[in-house]
């Protein structure tokens, strides 16, 4: 089967609603995407700034980017690990990526989509020339602080606009004012989002909280990064 007859079948499933599973090719998302990881994809009514897109560009090449800036009904998209800044129509977007390898995607960082856009404005200052693009500074900064230290730069931190309702010990109410949602947490729930009053990246919430359970962070460290993406995904924590 050929691509474009692939990417037809793409757009039709997720158009209908279906989520579809489709395997990662080449570097140019890494470090959040490696080469035959499986992401999901799914159709929504707009996107966000931060989101992972599945979109055709240009001869119908297929690509899974990052979206950094929507401007007069374009959406503006960009790799993790690249320097070309594609501009694109919304009927050219397949859907976002929601899924990594069966886990909610873990979500980006301000700094993230800010240097990202800064590394290609220096490409275009360099004349797309990319071996002088990676000798500047702000290169220099996003390959420090992201794609080799990805993690340790991430920010979490409880969303004060939501409203919280705790009735007792054991349960919590978050409600959004915004979408009129609410969203209910159990007792681990609780004690994870207590911790994110005050701002803390990955590494210290895992320590916090291997010493409130006594486990040790590698035993939850899979469990908390789901609870992460789901969180921020609904709003109830942001990323700064």
């Amino acid at each position: 089967m050929d691509s474009a007859l692939l990417n037809r079948l793409l757009f039709a499933q997720t158009a209908s609603g279906k989520e579809v599973d489709i395997s990662v090719v080449g570097v140019s998302m890494n470090p959040t995407f490696y080469e035959n990881d499986t992401i999901t994809v799914k159709k929504f009514d707009d996107y966000e700034i931060g989101d992972v897109l599945v979109f055709t560009y240009k001869l119908g090449e297929l690509l899974v980017h990052r979206l950094l800036d929507k401007k007069d009904g374009l959406y503006f998209c960009k790799g993790d690990n690249s320097f070309r800044l594609e501009d694109i129509l919304k009927d050219q977007i397949a859907g976002k990526v929601i899924r990594l390898n069966h886990r909610p995607l873990a979500p980006c960082s301000k700094q993230l989509i800010t240097l990202s856009y800064q590394v290609n404005r220096a490409f275009v200052n360099c004349r797309y020339d990319i071996d002088k693009t990676k000798q500047t500074k702000i290169y220099q900064l996003y390959e420090k602080t992201f794609l080799k230290e990805r993690d340790t730069i991430m920010k979490y931190k409880t969303n004060e606009a939501m409203d919280y309702i705790q009735t007792d010990e054991t349960s919590l109410a978050v409600f959004d004012p915004e979408t009129g949602d609410t969203h209910f947490f159990d007792e681990t729930g609780i004690d994870i989002l207590n911790l994110l009053k005050e701002p803390c990246d990955l590494e210290q919430l895992l320590s916090s909280l291997s010493e409130l359970y006594n486990v040790t962070p590698d035993e939850i460290q899979a469990d908390v990064k789901e609870f992460l993406a789901d969180t921020t995904e609904k709003k109830v924590v942001e990323v700064l």
